[in-house]
């Protein structure tokens, strides 16, 4: 299984939002700031503005349980 991330990753202030490009197949994927807290290792206190500042290492944290959670 090839993985790969799309380009943009919003914020808008409640949910996370980006692109996951699996096996050829893009799909959209969403994270809010509860599962951002849980399965973001180093950002389980994470206030809005420092997700919206990180949300492409955030992102790319919470790959393997995007990955998990849309398969």
């Amino acid at each position: 299984m090839s993985v790969g991330c799309g380009r943009a990753v919003e914020w808008d202030g409640k949910i996370l939002t980006g692109s996951l490009v699996v096996n050829g197949v893009a799909t959209k994927v969403t994270a809010d700031r509860a599962t951002i807290h849980a399965y973001a290792a180093g950002f389980s206190d994470a206030l809005s503005w420092e997700i919206d500042r990180c949300r492409t290492e955030i992102f790319e944290k919470l790959v393997p349980f995007l990955i998990r959670q849309n398969s």
